[in-house]
């Protein structure tokens, strides 16, 4: 196996497909290839991807752009919601930023790392002024106590990062997503989080934040995005992301 190969992780029940990063002797550093998910892994519990395994995650893809394209919006003219997606990771926010734009909302796409957005949200928030914050990137829970932030890779900077938010914008007039995979849903959500992950601290999908955001962009500041709605057509549903009753940012034009 080389860098680059396209794996399957054999102890992963889920059997997602991995990209090879980096190979270190035995050991080799994996990221999931539409999974927000990367691990270090013995090679020997590694195994060649198949044609078939990377087709169904093809064809999941092809699902997540179809329900995000939104065919019943208003034929009247109308101003979506503008989003902010702030990544720690470049090839997932590249992956997110293709969908908002072959969907046609816009979205303005920043790499940071995680421990960095606490830092640096100030400016965004300054320069975009947007009507949705995506906090998304990397995360990982080490099993060792549901509560304690420590045991959380990046939970503690999505926090950070989302009490700075509500320092300055309150939940109408901007709609905060926060998490990657196995973060702490609770703690997001106490921390000012509208939409979050992940509440069985489980792998979410590449996609699963930037659907979120595209249905409050798409929705009616009248009304309250449909949630029972996303989970029917994310992979996890309600285990990958929960939320509060959250309002709409489109508004029409009269």
């Amino acid at each position: 196996m080389k860098v680059n190969d396209k794996v399957i992780y054999i102890k992963d029940k889920k059997k997602i497909i991995y990209i090879i990063k980096e190979i270190f002797q035995d050991e080799a550093f994996i990221k999931g290839l539409n999974y927000r998910i990367s691990l270090f892994v013995k090679i020997s519990d590694l195994k060649e991807a198949s044609l078939e395994e990377e087709n169904q995650e093809k064809e999941l893809l092809k699902k997540y752009y179809v329900f995000a394209s939104n065919k019943e919006r208003s034929p009247k003219k109308y101003l979506l919601g503008k989003i902010l997606h702030i990544d720690g990771d470049k090839e997932y926010l590249d992956k997110c930023m293709e969908l908002y734009n072959e969907i046609g909302v816009y979205a303005y796409g920043v790499f940071l790392e995680e421990r960095k957005m606490p830092e640096l949200i100030g400016e965004y928030l300054d320069k975009i002024n947007p009507d949705i914050i995506v906090i998304t990137g990397h995360d990982l829970y080490n099993q060792q106590g549901l509560k304690n932030i420590e045991n959380y890779t990046n939970t503690k900077y999505y926090m950070e990062t989302v009490k700075i938010i509500r320092k300055r914008k309150s939940s109408y007039e901007c709609c905060v997503i926060a998490g990657a995979c196995q973060s702490n849903y609770e703690a997001l959500i106490a921390s000012g989080a509208d939409i979050a992950s992940s509440p069985k601290r489980i792998n979410v999908h590449t996609f699963d934040p930037a659907v979120f955001a595209i249905k409050v962009a798409t929705t009616s500041f009248l009304k309250t995005i449909d949630y029972n709605e996303i989970y029917k057509k994310i992979e996890n549903g309600r285990n990958a992301f929960g939320g509060v009753e959250t309002l709409g940012k489109m508004k029409l034009m009269l």
